[in-house]
């Protein structure tokens, strides 16, 4: 059993230290490109005065999230694709979120930042921990998320539901984190 366990420890060291191809990054980008076309669209379609907001933006960030939240604690994840407007240039990155507070539910949604500081765009760069209290409601597709203001300025969220169902009150580190591998060589 011990040489089992070796075995499977070092095919799992194996796989974490192994990179991406080329064809897997551009297949990966491509995937992540996608999911922020449709997810701005039905934002979009929702509220056509986004649109407005993403073209006087400096930059907008688009994540695929999932979360999961059981009484007291909650944790989630996600990636997605910045977009710096004055460079044209894309950026992937990864989210962490670790909730703390009362709450229950499972869901995955989609967040737009319309980023309207070069502020907010650098701090995107060196990656983001965002302490914010906010409470969240969800139900299928409809979502309404309320945050501390204070902690939003220079940045508009927006929220697409793709399903599930949670309702939370808690205070929430965000951590933000560009994905070199991703990002590099395009």
């Amino acid at each position: 059993m011990k040489k089992f366990n070796l075995v499977l420890l070092s095919l799992l060291f194996v796989a974490g230290c192994s990179s991406m191809t080329v064809s897997e990054k551009e297949t990966k980008r491509n995937e992540l490109d996608t999911m922020a076309e449709k997810a701005i669209a039905g934002l979009v379609e929702r509220d056509a005065a986004i649109q407005a907001e993403i073209d006087n933006s400096v930059g907008y960030a688009v994540a695929n999230m999932k979360l999961t939240k059981v009484p007291i604690v909650g944790a989630g994840g996600g990636e997605g694709v910045y977009v710096n407007k004055e460079t044209n240039r894309r950026s992937y990155f990864t989210v962490s979120r670790f909730d703390i507070g009362g709450g229950w539910g499972v869901r995955s949604y989609k967040v737009l930042m319309v980023i309207e500081t070069q502020e907010i765009l650098d701090r995107l760069d060196n990656g983001i921990w965002e302490f914010q209290a906010g409470v969240e409601a969800s139900a299928g597709t409809a979502a309404a998320e309320g945050s501390s203001g204070a902690l939003n300025e220079g940045f508009k969220l927006h929220v697409l539901s793709d399903g599930g169902a949670s309702v939370t009150a808690t205070a929430r580190v965000i951590r933000i984190k560009i994905n070199k591998e991703l990002t590099e060589e395009q």
